[in-house]
């Protein structure tokens, strides 16, 4: 028989050990803030690297660029799945507190090399291991929240991204005049004022017997999970949002000062203004996901980035640039939470870890080759380049979110009394 469309986990009550505990302010704002930090220290140099690539490199600028923000990604991807997998076994508490550490290193390190292209990379090294908690911190939420939940959990960690994507560039720009090592010193403090908060104010969300169960049980391999057939969609969606999404920081700032001669404080405004359309789309994400669905939603935001990547290599005036900025920024908050909202959805309880953990994981594979790409193709084929490439990859992402929108229909169209999960096994 036909599959029915994918198994939907009602997290609440799935096995002992694995209770659903409703949202708790104290300790999700705990969770959310480490999110915020780690888009801090994303934020903070981010405006000026471009800047920093083109005195290093020369003409080589972008390319430089493009090393800087990818190996940060290669050490998202080596980590994402590592620490998520270990959250299960040991729990999500001592895993952030464990990245928090490594974050305030690499920004300690990033306040001393503000002359050594060396410890710029040993800097984005540290913090992209640090960043690897993204997955243990989504785990969290799926934890405290009940899959009705779920998309408003995840909506809000896409608004934590936005604030510090935001706020990151506001503390790089105020700190700016004080020397390049005052910002990274900024960061640090504030990734070691959130190691405090964590230390002081958030519990474990699973269970002793929950971890203890975990580690006893083994638990499927990388691919294994990525060939899921209830997953395997998402994922790819997933894979190429998030390269869209890596190319960003360098395509974008890259035309800006091609082609309307931006300079550093107008793209810590740029990226000030992709932040905030960030909070808005991610704090708004639950509610617009009760009203349209959170597939449809998923699929709305994928068509966004698409249209928008299209569009912006064409803008004559700066002010049709950061239209179409704001519309792929809008684009990437609706999807890029929400689509790991529909991979936890569909994991069982004692997994939340280990799957997150390998959707970050594949999320920051796309990323590394996605800066490089960009820098690339704008230094050696075109400044248009890069965006028409991101927009033709996200027509088969679009088609892939399309696929998850079509597979939930027939899961809602079920037969009553035969559940979803005894018709994909009858397949």
């Amino acid at each position: 028989m036909k599959s029915a469309g994918p198994t939907l986990y009602p997290t609440h009550g799935f096995s002992p050990g694995h209770e659903v505990i409703r949202l708790q302010r104290s300790p999700l704002f705990v969770a959310l803030f480490t999110v915020f930090v780690d888009l801090i220290g994303f934020g903070v140099i981010i405006p000026f690297l471009p800047f920093y690539a083109k005195v290093v490199g020369g003409q080589d600028g972008p390319a430089i660029l493009g090393g800087l923000v990818a190996v940060f990604f290669l050490m998202q991807f080596g980590f994402s799945a590592i620490f998520g997998r270990l959250s299960d076994r040991i729990g999500r508490r001592p895993v952030i507190l464990g990245s928090l550490v490594l974050a305030t290193a690499g920004h300690l390190v990033l306040s001393i090399a503000t002359s050594s292209i060396v410890l710029l990379f040993a800097a984005r090294i540290l913090a992209g291991i640090g960043s690897g908690n993204l997955s243990v911190a989504q785990a969290y939420v799926a934890d405290r929240t009940r899959p009705e939940e779920r998309a408003r959990g995840m909506g809000l960690i896409g608004a934590a991204f936005g604030v510090g994507f935001a706020v990151g560039p506001v503390i790089g720009g105020l700190l700016q005049p004080f020397g390049l090592a005052a910002p990274a010193l900024g960061a640090a403090v504030l990734a070691a004022t959130n190691f405090g908060l964590a230390s002081l104010y958030l519990p474990e969300s699973l269970t002793r017997e929950a971890r203890e169960k975990n580690g006893r049980e083994s638990h499927a391999k990388f691919l294994d999970i990525a060939r899921r057939p209830a997953l395997r969609a998402l994922l790819i969606a997933f894979v190429i949002v998030s390269f869209a999404f890596s190319a960003v920081p360098v395509a974008f700032p890259s035309l800006a000062i091609e082609l309307y001669g931006f300079q550093p404080l107008q793209l810590v405004l740029i990226f000030i203004y992709i932040g905030v359309i960030n909070v808005i789309f991610g704090n708004a994400a639950g509610r617009l996901a009760r009203r349209i669905g959170t597939e449809r939603l998923v699929a709305l935001g994928s068509f966004a980035i698409m249209i928008g990547l299209l569009l912006v290599p064409w803008a004559q005036h700066w002010s049709v640039y950061v239209l179409l900025t704001g519309v792929v920024a809008a684009g990437v908050a609706i999807a890029f939470p929400l689509i790991p909202s529909l991979v936890s959805k569909r994991t069982p309880p004692q997994e939340q870890g280990s799957v997150l953990g390998v959707a970050q994981s594949l999320g920051s594979l796309a990323r590394v080759p996605g800066p490089l790409v960009a820098g690339f193709l704008f230094d050696r084929v075109s400044p248009a380049s890069p965006f028409l490439v991101g927009a033709a990859l996200m027509a088969i992402g679009f088609g892939a979110t399309l696929v998850v929108y079509r597979e939930r229909g027939r899961s809602s169209a079920a037969p009553a009394g035969l559940s979803v999960e005894s018709m994909v096994r009858r397949d």
